[in-house]
């Protein structure tokens, strides 16, 4: 059976959702709520929360999805192997079903066994069966092989117990849930294989293409305590994970996953980028068509993964998940030159890979600009220092030494923007290595400290609020409506543990039944207030939210605090509803922007406040003074027509049928609220707002400016807050308008009167001070050091600019032919200027004014350069410049030996 990619995607979600009564659940964001986490690396991960039984189950407790996937860095990356195998990919989509505490092995192994030989027509002759065979501390899963065997009817040829190593899950810490698992390996026949010996090609033993694995089944049935003891859960689980990719090329009879039709519309556009041919069949790796093939694939691949990776919100940087997409955006940049693509390039297949997708993720379709601004400018960005950079590399490649300095490669990174990896691939093509050790070091000497090694899994997660969970449930909110009520204490946590009891003075973190209390998250900080009864008084200082719960950090006042009070749990109202006036300008300035500067604009981050309201967005330049008053305008115009601020509560699929914005990074339940400005705004969230725009008051942006690559913030107040920000500063106009005696409205004319003033005065004054300067020219000659046939002139001028130092010194060196000239001048108590000159004779024998102002400076604590008969710089310390002047001396005197030899 010939499937396409999209039409097996729909196979296993209908086959779940229709046939198994599983809730279908979108594909969460590659940017993970897990904060152990850089990219979701696999289908379980947004569920990780429920498996701790943290947070309840879906009803049905089933789900299936389909999830983007993203593996390109630390141990668990198969960057490496992309284009080598068949299978690997930096970016994937995972086919996934999950039973919560629900169905088991009995169940869903015939399903896994009727749904790829029945569904998906696949030869269950050709399938064998993986699962784990035991050792010295859990016994073989025998009940999973039995069922196999037994009641699926696979015979024993085709199944192996395997290790640990091959078919046991977890736990991902020291403790916690884990078990067994059984895999479906799909032979792809004794061509594709590595050897003819059986006992060398075999499942298990190789890891070749022969036996391509395609679906793992996860049976999370017991939990590992500190002592390594294994005990049963009380609540067994189930989480798979299918690849797509891979159970595609076995449908489509393809050689690998990048001749399926998920893939090769992509590198079909790249031949016609890059006129080279990717060629069918396979070939030794030392052949050309080896090569063309293999970057042919990586590009593809990469080119698919960062275009996902910028659509779900990541942007270029140094550091975490922004570190990772620039690695993958220059590596792949690197590739390209090696089939001749010099100029940037991977921006224009951003679309071909948006076509292929934009069916399954409509996301892709929305952020298109912006995808391909953000990947453009970075290919331009490090075009700009590649080709400096390969030279650099390769004489470091070209000595005999077998590995590069780690120093070395640190300056490669800094300088020209080769990620350590790159720089490591590299050389390891030539057969040498790069010292990990020195490179290391030398990053935490410029505090250049990145994350990509974070990226495994893990699920310890806070054990006490998990059993609080468990026990109680969650926390009712009534905040939306009210700022007091009553509620009961049902739980105390003092670092980290849960306590019976806290005493005057200690802090402590509180959890009632029932709250007024917003819990920080889409971006609104949580509440302050007071939690008091006759018996006890609380400050709380903050409101956190853990799957469900709403912690209170708070502070016990009086009286010794208990579970079981009950309590009047009151806000602080001053201070909420100057952060509902900010939330609310929050989505007045998201639509504004989107209307302003196009709908590619998106969301990059936010944080409400009772201070402010800060905002970011992608946007690949800085905001001008117009487009920011335009925007301000607008924002104010929406407040003046007093817009209706409705909030409606539906499911998810609905919410998103009516076009409202999902906020950046932010987790949603099967039921959302929806909160409608008027006809200008639309967008899901769980926030606190006002009952109409009037209400938020004057609005004033009062910054913007770049938080990172393609990211802008703005910061803005309202209400009484910008109230007070506009009367202080029209009082400060006033004042300074007064002190020149004109009005407000001439104050920007008369301050460019006086800056063009103050121009013409430091001018005329710098003019003095050469003309003095210069009126000291004679005796500066006459003070002349003979050092072998050159003379040499050194002095520190007081009270001269550096402009007019600069003017002194190539007057002098034009005063003979043999002159070499350096002078110093102390600008402010940190700061000084130094210049060198050497006549055009001396030039022409090889002396040169710019190496000599270069080590002279470095001792001043500075640099600089210029022309060879010509040169400047500056720095810090005035009391290092004799210093440098006398180390120029001795360099001249060195220079004048080997012009006399």
């Amino acid at each position: 059976m010939t499937l396409t990619g999209a039409e097996i995607r729909e196979k296993f979600v209908a086959y779940f959702r229709d046939k198994r009564g599983h809730s279908h659940l979108p594909s969460a964001s590659l940017i993970p709520d897990n904060p152990t986490l850089l990219l979701t690396s696999a289908g379980m991960v947004p569920f990780v929360p429920i498996f701790l039984g943290q947070a309840p189950a879906p009803d049905p407790p089933r789900a299936v999805t389909v999830q983007k996937c993203a593996r390109a860095g630390g141990k668990d990356s198969d960057i490496e192997n992309v284009g080598r195998t068949a299978r690997h990919h930096t970016f994937f989509e995972m086919l996934g079903n999950f039973s919560f505490g629900d169905y088991f092995k009995k169940e869903i192994i015939p399903w896994a066994w009727e749904f790829v030989t029945q569904d998906l027509g696949l030869d269950g002759e050709r399938i064998h069966v993986a699962t784990f065979g035991g050792d010295e501390h859990v016994c073989a899963d025998d009940e999973a092989y039995d069922i196999w065997h037994k009641k699926v009817g696979v015979p024993t040829e085709r199944l192996h117990k395997l290790s640990r190593k091959h078919n046991f899950w977890g736990p991902p810490g020291p403790t916690g849930p884990c078990g067994p698992c059984t895999e479906l390996y799909y032979d792809r026949g004794a061509e594709n294989g590595c050897s003819d010996d059986p006992e060398k090609c075999a499942i298990g033993v190789c890891d070749c293409d022969r036996y391509l694995e395609i679906w793992n089944l996860v049976f999370m049935e017991l939990f590992k305590d500190e002592n390594g003891n294994f005990t049963p859960l009380a609540r067994k689980n189930v989480d798979t994970g299918a690849g797509l990719e891979r159970i595609t090329t076995i449908l489509q009879n393809k050689a690998n996953t990048f001749e399926t039709d998920l893939l090769l519309p992509i590198l079909q556009e790249l031949e016609k980028l890059s006129g080279v041919k990717y060629t069918y069949g396979t070939f030794a790796s030392n052949t050309e068509e080896y090569k063309k093939n293999l970057y042919l694939k990586i590009i593809t691949d990469h080119t698919r993964c960062i275009t996902f990776l910028v659509s779900d919100g990541v942007r270029t940087s140094n550091i975490g998940r922004g570190y990772v997409l620039r690695f993958i955006a220059r590596r792949a940049a690197r590739f390209g030159r090696l089939l001749g693509l010099t100029e940037p390039f991977l921006y224009k297949l951003v679309p071909k890979v948006v076509a292929n997708y934009k069916m399954h993720y409509p996301e892709l379709a929305a952020h298109e600009e912006t995808i391909i601004a953000v990947i453009r400018e970075e290919e331009e960005r490090f075009a700009k220092t590649i080709d400096k950079g390969m030279i650099f590399l390769e004489e470091l490649l070209s000595g005999n030494k077998k590995e590069i300095d780690g120093s070395e490669a640190f300056n490669l990174y800094a300088t020209y923007g080769f990620p350590f990896e790159l720089t490591k691939e590299i050389a390891e093509e030539r057969g040498k290595t790069v010292d990990m050790t020195g490179f290391i070091a030398a990053r935490k000497k410029h505090e250049e400290v990145s994350s990509v090694s974070k990226f495994n899994v893990i699920i310890t997660g806070d054990e006490a609020l998990g059993n609080i969970i468990k026990e109680h449930g969650q926390t009712k909110f009534t905040g939306y409506d009210r700022l007091a009520d009553k509620g009961k204490i049902i739980a105390l946590i003092k670092d980290g543990k849960v306590v019976d009891h806290a005493d005057e003075g200690q802090v402590v973190e509180v959890v009632l039944d029932r709250t007024p209390f917003y819990a920080e998250s889409g971006g609104q900080v949580g509440d302050a207030g007071m939690l008091s009864s006759q018996e006890v008084t609380l400050h709380v200082v903050d409101t956190k939210k853990h799957e469900g719960l709403h912690v209170h950090r708070a502070v016990a006042m009086s009286g010794t605090i208990e579970p079981d009070h009950n309590v009047e749990a009151e806000v602080d109202k001053s201070r909420r509803e100057q952060t509902v006036l900010h939330h609310s300008t929050a989505h007045l300035f998201h639509a504004a922007i989107r209307e302003i500067l196009g709908k590619h604009v998106v969301q990059a981050g936010s944080q409400v406040g009772p201070e402010t309201m800060r905002f970011d967005f992608t946007f690949e330049k800085q905001l001008d003074h117009q487009k920011l008053s335009q925007v301000e305008n607008l924002m104010n115009e929406w407040v003046r027509l007093n817009l209706p601020v409705k909030t409606v509560e539906m499911g998810l699929d609905e919410a998103k049928r009516t076009g409202a914005i999902a906020m950046f990074g932010e987790k949603y339940g099967d039921i959302v609220r929806v909160v409608q400005m008027g006809d200008v705004s639309l967008e899901f969230c769980g926030g606190t707002h006002v009952a109409s725009t009037g209400e938020i008051g004057p609005v004033k942006i009062i910054s913007e400016g770049s938080i990172a690559s393609g990211v802008r913030r703005v910061e803005a107040l309202s209400g009484p807050r910008a109230w007070h920000f506009i009367s202080q500063h029209l009082n400060i106009l006033s004042q300074a308008a007064g002190q020149l005696k004109i009005k407000p409205i001439e104050l920007l004319g008369q301050i460019e009167r006086l800056q063009d003033q103050l121009k013409q005065k430091e001018k005329a004054q710098t003019a003095l001070e050469e003309k003095l300067a210069l009126a000291n020219a004679a005796d500066l000659l006459e003070r002349a050091e003979t050092i072998g046939n050159i003379r040499f002139v050194s002095a520190i001028i007081p009270d001269l600019s550096a402009d007019g130092l600069k003017a002194l010194v190539d007057h002098l060196r034009n005063k003979g032919e043999n002159l070499v000239v350096i002078l110093g001048t102390k600008l402010d108590p940190d700061k000084v200027s130094l210049a060198a000159g050497v006549s055009n004779a001396i030039v022409k024998s090889g002396i040169n004014a710019g190496k000599l102002i270069k080590e002279a400076a470095a001792i001043c604590g500075g640099g600089g350069g210029g022309r060879p008969e010509l040169a400047q710089a500056g720095g810090k310390d005035p009391s290092k410049l004799q210093e440098a002047l006398n180390k120029a001396k001795e360099m001249v005197k060195q220079d004048a030996k080997s012009l006399s030899s």
